[in-house]
């Protein structure tokens, strides 16, 4: 499992300065069930939800595509390609960083997770034409901290310079799969293809978290397809249960679900009080049909991953099941092992069931950048305040401009 403790990206789409993600939880804070101990680092804590809020067009997408991005680079041996920078004459062709600061088991699976540090940066240069040329890594480093001690794992500078890698990581400086290591490629993803067992584990749980978790692709998002949602019922009793259990609370009209036999197909088919037929998920309405295709992203953070990336989770929901989803994360019972839910939205009435150590606000400056705090920096901010009349009235900033 992944737990976030700060993310930060520079020259990424709308992002031109450094926006940082800062998940950790001030020692003045009052100690919430909502709130979680990092076993990394037990004088931190951390919330199990983050919530994006802003006006459209102002980054929220972005951020998280970033983190999505990221994980895909050092999850695969894939060519950072598709990165763009931030399109002005000064940034054009400064490289885009990465830095994701956070605790896992990845050193030493089942036992206590270490924090870690992984940076990349991707470099461009551009060609005689004036377009740009391959991207390629212009830095790498993935350190851990035991006993709070800062040691590297790994680390690379420009291409073709030695990679500089610990025992720790199971390579010697002399090994011959250093020779693998590829310009445009992350050192974790091809050594992972290697099979050097840390970088293995630590590119899996980067994939599984930042990506398969996630419901962003490349630039759209998406939830899985009906027919992955039906493999996945049918592959455990256990979560064919619980996605029940959550789409009676959605809806009290439903009474049951199952997979059944269709014209060659399987179907999921619905009881309701009150009718004598079955329902078939098709003329269900778009709200049951979007949170039964989120269910198998949340319940893989739950249980597996720690962690999903959620874009326009608002979408089709009514705003107080949007709060039921941020309660399977928040609440002790229903996420024993402090699974982190990071998702962007414009339902501003979940502002109520929030505390401001979880509601970040994104806006754009006057040059059209990125900038990113939290609700807990805006000073003067009290906890026994609703935040929902402080965001209308501007107090949090944040709010659409029009006209």
């Amino acid at each position: 499992m992944l737990m976030i403790h700060t993310f930060s990206v520079i020259n990424y789409g709308s992002i031109r300065d450094e926006v940082t993600l800062d998940l950790r939880i001030p020692g003045t804070a009052p100690d919430l069930a909502c709130f979680r101990r990092s076993v990394a680092t037990p004088d931190l804590r951390l919330p199990t939800v983050a919530v994006l809020m802003g006006p459209n067009g102002s980054g929220k997408t972005t951020l998280l595509r970033a983190l999505v991005d990221l994980g895909r680079i050092v999850s695969s041996p894939t060519n950072a390609v598709e990165l763009l920078p931030f399109l002005s004459s000064q940034t054009r062709w400064e490289p885009t960083r990465f830095a994701l600061e956070g605790e896992g088991d990845f050193l030493a699976p089942g036992e206590t997770p270490q924090r870690f540090r992984y940076e990349l940066a991707v470099g461009r240069q551009p060609m005689e034409d004036g377009t740009a040329g391959p991207l390629y890594v212009s830095h790498e480093a993935l350190v851990h901290f035991p006993r709070g001690r800062r040691r590297r794992l790994l680390e690379r500078q420009t291409p073709g310079a030695p990679v500089y890698v610990s025992r720790d990581l199971g390579l010697g400086a002399r090994d011959d799969r250093l020779k693998a290591i590829e310009p445009n490629r992350s050192a974790i993803s091809i050594l992972a293809l290697l099979n050097v067992p840390v970088a293995t584990r630590f590119a899996r749980a980067m994939g599984d978290s930042l990506v398969n978790a996630s419901n962003i692709s490349g630039n759209e998002t998406f939830t899985p397809t009906t027919s992955t949602v039906i493999g996945w019922l049918e592959a455990s009793e256990d979560a064919r249960q619980w996605a029940q259990a959550q789409i009676q609370r959605s809806d009290l009209g439903i009474e049951g679900m199952e997979v059944v036999d269709g014209f060659g197909d399987k179907l999921i088919r619905f009881n309701h009080s009150g009718l004598d037929t079955p329902i078939l998920l098709d003329f269900e309405s778009k709200g049951t049909r979007r949170l039964l295709h989120l269910l198998p992203l949340i319940k893989f953070a739950l249980d597996v991953t720690g962690l999903t990336i959620l874009d326009e989770i608002d979408g089709e929901l009514h705003v107080d099941m949007l709060a039921e989803i941020l309660s399977w994360f928040r609440s002790r019972e229903s996420n024993p092992r402090d699974a982190q839910l990071l998702v962007s939205s414009h339902h501003v009435g979940l502002l109520d069931d929030l505390e401001k150590e979880e509601v970040f606000v994104v806006e754009k400056d006057g040059s059209g950048a990125t900038r990113l705090y939290g609700a807990q920096d805006v000073r003067g901010l009290r906890r026994d305040v609703r935040l929902y009349p402080k965001y209308r009235g501007g107090v949090l900033g944040g709010l659409p401009r029009f006209g």
